[in-house]
């Protein structure tokens, strides 16, 4: 009778698998659930999970299940070389739900083994409060403009004198008004909560939070997702460039592209690292560059990362920023 020896030993093996697995994802995951409390009705709430790639291998995410039709996700970047990180942004609508709601997603990786990790999130949504539309969404925007966005928030709860004490944002690039507009014929009390974006905001996708405090005896707080797409003057094409695998010593170059929409002139050209440098073409103030980024390996193996910026004439017009990665092979 060897099927007993068989089985044990198969298990064995899973079992191995499974704590080599569990082990590395350990490591890689800061946070795998994540609670947003109390939500009005209506509300678009975002949270976003890391993966920081601290294995000697490369991670690779093959897809994704959300555990409900409320749910999306969106994935950075779905190849992780080691050293490096990406986010996954899951979403939930909560318009169609009341109460306590369990939601989140599992992540499906393959390499460097094949592993399914939940990421959970929960929330407990307010049916008295309701949010419309369901978040601040500036969408895309030129840097330095000032967008207003207003949203409609209703409470129709049993404190007659119900209002928000208190407003606070995560940064200081959003500036949030709450005014009454009184009440409904069923007694609804209304108010319009108005949120403008400042000039200050970074280049690139802009994520915040409004948080109102109010005057309920639970002391319950109601986040309010902002978001907002700060596009750059200047844009560099490719905006990331994974140099691969380099011999120490050896040297890469890749050309980048730099435009705009109107002429400019490249002014500095700087790594963050000694190991980058660049050179661009021939000078003269035009809507597009071309840029030779070097990169000379050094001696020492391992993950090799860096920032380069491109500087250019135009006013109040922060340095364009390339990311590049490589692994410095012995």
């Amino acid at each position: 009778m060897r099927r007993v020896p068989i089985l044990m030993a198969a298990w064995a093996l899973f079992a191995a698998h499974f704590a080599v697995a569990q082990s590395w994802v350990d490591t890689v995951f800061p946070e795998r659930a994540f609670d947003f409390g109390t939500v009005a009705r209506g509300s678009k709430i975002h949270h976003t999970f890391r993966l920081i790639n601290r294995t000697g291998s490369e991670i690779h995410i093959a897809d994704w299940r959300t555990k409900c039709g409320c749910t999306e996700v969106k994935v950075g970047a779905r190849v992780i070389p080691t050293g490096t990180q990406t986010s996954i942004e899951a979403v939930i609508d909560t318009t169609k739900f009341t109460g306590p709601k369990a939601s989140g997603l599992t992540l499906i990786i393959d390499q460097p083994n094949f592993v399914e990790v939940d990421l959970n999130l929960n929330c407990f949504i307010r049916g008295d409060i309701t949010l419309m539309p369901g978040q601040v969404d500036f969408g895309t925007v030129q840097r330095s403009a000032t967008p207003k966005v207003s949203l409609q928030l209703n409470y129709a709860g049993g404190i007659p004198n119900w209002q928000v004490t208190k407003m606070k944002t995560q940064s200081n690039h959003v500036k949030a008004e709450l005014k009454p507009t009184g009440s409904t014929i069923d007694g609804q009390q209304q108010f319009i909560l108005s949120a403008t974006l400042n000039s200050s905001v970074p280049n690139g996708y802009f994520k915040d939070e409004i948080t109102l405090e109010t005057n309920d005896p639970s002391g319950a707080t109601i986040p309010v997702s902002i978001m907002a797409n700060v596009q750059n003057a200047v844009v560099v094409s490719p905006s990331i460039i994974n140099l691969g695998r380099v011999k120490p010593g050896s040297t890469v170059t890749k050309k980048v592209m730099v435009r705009s929409t109107q002429p400019f002139n490249l002014t500095t050209l700087k790594g963050s690292k000694d190991e980058l440098s660049g050179k661009a073409d021939p000078e003269g103030a035009r809507p597009l560059h071309t840029v030779d980024i070097t990169f000379k390996a050094p001696d020492q193996a391992g993950p090799y990362n860096a920032v380069f910026e491109i500087a250019t004439d135009l006013k109040d017009e922060p340095p364009a920023t390339l990311r590049t990665f490589a692994t410095i092979a012995p």
